[in-house]
């Protein structure tokens, strides 16, 4: 399955270092999203009361966190930025509380909306979940199933419609699961619940739909984009026919060359996921799977390295054996950047690589609007907001990250849909919104999610820091700068902190380590019984 960003609406464990996990009550052996405390509930912090500060830290806490963090494989932060969804729970007071305030701050505040479509359904595999996967999903069972979903999604797109449906979309997402397993007459179906929503989808944004090889077709691709999308992202994962074997899909490469070359017949921007420290993946075996990519002209290609979490069977100990080293796994990132840079991508992310376009009217071709966006949700002029990047999301699983202003007396908050098909269908019989659980940002969260997704771009703009958030980045964690640097991972300027070289590597955990004591407080909190946390002060 693909990687969608932003905060992003998928539900996969963060990496939380070995200190971070002995403070947590039950939590042995446990990374999964049903933490314990996800049935309690949550009020507003308390921004009155003082805490510990959680951006210092000394030379020594640093040196040890690295020392341990740095020898565990790396667990990919692109998901849901800051906090993991483990420490999000059910809120105490109606969705439609936190909406109409939302409505009330968009009275003073631009918003622009990246919407998120939500797909419960992929294709059975053995073993279950394509072996590795580590998002929601329900098995598919017929088109009855979807004919039904497509039902309560189109009554939930109704329910927001009081509180969505000002707001400007800057581009739109269809996840999952698996969204191209719906036959070719349900995309204009689902296009037209977003246009009733928001009176017209503008023609010049994005619109993504992602799905995996085998279930493109021309007839689909045709219907894809007669209903107005214009990008593909395709969850190919590996292009070696003997090694996609252990996800128990039966993919074959002829199905990614017939998918890609009609998405260039219709004028489809194209995108694939490749996942490298796969099972028995050799370095040649990595490179052989990108020149076919690059050859094949995929104009955007998300290379990442395998998460290894939870239950999946890729985490079992028999196929933990067959993983290549965490070593080896370092020099396939360095091998695989050398190599797409030498075929003239340009590396945006962590594990997002753009073609470079020939010429500038096929600037459409290199975009990635709904991930990139977040990058830099908070747009300003000398520290003047001017807007604001949302996540809005509907359907199962589906994530909404609502940061309404950076006042540090704002209120903002992120909350997940039900993560169970039969627990969403409940809730939309009820006539409710099928929010399962959330976070309630202070306005130290809201610093961290502007930095997490920062860190995704391989650099933090400092000065950006300062004029939004009346900060000094440099001296905030700045033992973690000065290790960082004394290791070669960083350089700074006046404008940026910029990772390099290993550093780039291991962002995940960099971003664990800047979180780590705002994340002890927020589970210290919850030990003493407490319904808010209170916010950071310097």
């Amino acid at each position: 399955m693909t990687i969608a960003n932003p905060l992003s609406n998928r539900t996969v464990p963060n990496q939380d270092s070995d200190l971070e996990k002995a403070a947590r009550p039950g939590a042995a052996g446990s990374e999964t999203q049903n933490s314990p405390q996800q049935n309690s509930k949550i009020g507003m912090p308390d921004r009155e009361s003082p805490v510990a500060d959680a951006t210092r830290f000394t030379d020594s806490e640093v040196r040890r966190f690295i020392d341990k963090e740095s020898v565990r494989r790396q667990s990919n932060k692109v998901l849901h930025g800051h906090p993991s969804p483990m420490y999000w729970q059910e809120f105490e007071q109606p969705v439609s509380s936190l909406l109409d305030k939302r409505l009330e701050y968009s009275q003073d505040n631009d918003y622009e909306v990246n919407l998120y479509v939500g797909t419960p359904f992929c294709l059975k595999t053995k073993p279950a979940r394509c072996g590795f996967c580590l998002f929601p999903s329900e098995d598919y069972t017929g088109n009855s199933g979807v004919e039904r979903y497509l039902g309560y999604l189109e009554q939930e797109f109704t329910m927001y419609k009081p509180y969505y449906q000002n707001d400007k979309l800057s581009s739109i997402y269809f996840g999952g699961g698996t969204p191209n397993l719906y036959h070719a007459e349900h995309y204009g179906r689902i296009m037209g619940f977003v246009d009733k929503l928001y009176g017209g989808v503008p023609g010049d944004i994005e619109i993504t739909l992602e799905g995996i090889p085998q279930l493109f077709n021309e007839e689909k691709l045709r219907a894809i984009k007669s209903a107005g999308f214009n990008r593909v992202s395709m969850g190919v994962q590996q292009l070696n026919e003997n090694l996609v074997k252990y996800s128990g899909r039966k993919q074959t490469n002829q199905q990614v060359f017939s998918a890609l070359e009609h998405c260039q017949k219709f004028d489809l921007v194209s995108s694939i996921d490749l996942i490298y420290g796969w099972p028995e993946q050799t370095m040649s075996d990595m490179l052989e799977d990108l020149r076919v990519a690059v050859e094949a002209g995929v104009h955007h290609l998300t290379h990442y390295e395998l998460n290894i979490a939870g239950r999946s069977d890729f985490a079992s100990k028999k196929k933990r054996a067959l993983l290549p080293s965490i070593q080896t796994n370092i020099e396939m990132y360095h091998v695989a950047n050398d190599f797409l840079r030498s075929q003239g991508f340009e590396q945006v992310t962590v594990y997002d690589w753009q073609r470079k376009p020939a010429v500038d009217k096929n600037q459409r071709l290199n975009r990635y609007d709904y991930e990139h966006n977040m990058h830099n949700f908070v747009q300003h002029d000398s520290g003047a907001i001017n807007k604001t990047q949302q996540v809005c999301g509907i359907g199962f699983a589906a994530v909404n990250f609502h940061v309404n202003s950076t006042d540090d007396s704002a209120e903002s908050w992120i909350y997940m849909n039900h993560t169970s098909l039969e627990d969403y269908v409940a809730r939309m019989e009820k006539k409710e919104f099928p929010v399962a659980r959330g976070f309630k940002y202070n306005h130290h969260d809201v610093k961290l999610a502007w930095l997490f997704q920062s860190m995704q771009t391989m650099k933090i703009n400092h000065l950006d820091y300062r004029q939004i958030f009346n900060e000094n980045l440099l001296d905030e964690y700045s033992a973690v700068w000065s290790e960082l640097d004394s290791r070669g991972w960083i350089s700074t300027n006046e404008t940026d902190i910029v990772f390099e070289g290993d550093g780039q590597y291991y962002i995940p955990m960099l971003q664990s380590l800047i979180a780590s004591k705002r994340l002890t407080q927020i589970r210290s909190g919850r030990k003493q019984g407490l319904d808010s946390i209170a916010v950071v002060v310097d």
